[in-house]
């Protein structure tokens, strides 16, 4: 029998965790000169759940980075559970509903006809979603956000006022 790494056992535990939780995602697993690392790639599932699964997987990272001292720290070293030295817990949620808008990276987003400028830059998709999250918190988000992209990129949310948008930008003819 195959025994797996202590990077790979972290991958499987996170993602049993995930679907007792009821969210999707996927777990992998690596290593590298000087560590290993597992990734942890959520696509679907409620804050709460995003919020538990971060939680319970902190134990699991043996320790931090310290850039001002260019050291890694061994902070939270436990000899009783499998560890990694870096682990990431991605939230792709809202990448993943936004997919169903083409080149989605490149939109204008607009809250009530203005499009929201962040220190003078265009208010990008990540932010957007930060700010829909602000306006529909618990969950509600996802289904705005959905809801956004079944109608094509323009959304009124009647009950609280808003009007939401993602248009394509405009081509430049040379």
């Amino acid at each position: 029998m195959k025994t797996l790494s202590n990077a790979a056992q972290v991958a499987k535990l996170i993602k049993q965790k995930g679907k007792q939780l009821g969210l999707t995602l996927s777990a992998s697993s690596q290593y590298f000169a000087g560590g290993n690392s597992v990734d942890v790639n959520i696509t679907k599932g409620s804050d709460k759940a995003v919020d538990e699964l971060k939680d319970f997987s902190s134990q699991f990272k043996y320790g931090s980075f310290d850039g001002m001292n260019d050291i890694y720290d061994y902070d939270n070293y436990r000899k009783d559970i499998p560890q990694t030295k870096y682990l990431s817990v991605n939230d792709n949620r809202a990448s993943e509903i936004l997919e169903g808008i083409k080149n989605y990276w490149d939109c204008s987003f607009f809250i009530n006809g203005c499009d929201v400028r962040n220190d003078g830059q265009k208010f990008s998709w990540y932010t957007f979603v930060h700010e829909i999250k602000k306006i529909f918190p618990n969950d509600v988000w996802q289904n705005v956000l959905t809801t956004l992209i079944t109608e094509q990129g323009k959304s009124p949310i009647n009950n609280n006022g808003y009007l939401l948008e993602i248009k394509q930008k405009q081509q430049e003819v040379a």
